[in-house]
C-alpha cells in the first residue's frame, strides 16, 4: 500500500510568531510604535495559523479520499 500523502507546510506556517517588545524605559512613541507593530504581527501570525490549518485539513481530506478509494 502506498504511503499517505504528505503536504509540505509553508515556512510561514511553522515559524514562531514574533511580537514586539518594549525597551526598558519606553516613551510614548515607543508604546505607539509597539502597539501598531504588534497589531500587524498578530494579523500575520493568524494568517500563518490559518495557512497551517488549511494545509492540514487538505492533507487529511486527501488521505481520507485515498482510504475511501481503497488505496488506489
Amino acid at each position: 500500500m502506498a504511503a499517505p500523502p504528505r503536504l509540505i507546510l509553508p515556512d510561514a506556517a511553522v515559524a514562531p510568531c514574533a511580537l514586539a517588545v518594549l525597551p526598558q524605559d519606553p516613551s510614548w512613541s515607543d508604546l505607539e510604535a509597539a502597539y501598531l507593530r504588534r497589531g500587524a504581527q498578530i494579523a500575520a501570525c493568524d494568517a500563518a495559523r490559518r495557512m497551517a490549518v488549511d494545509t492540514l485539513m487538505t492533507e487529511r481530506a486527501m488521505q481520507d479520499r485515498l482510504r475511501d478509494e481503497g488505496g488506489r
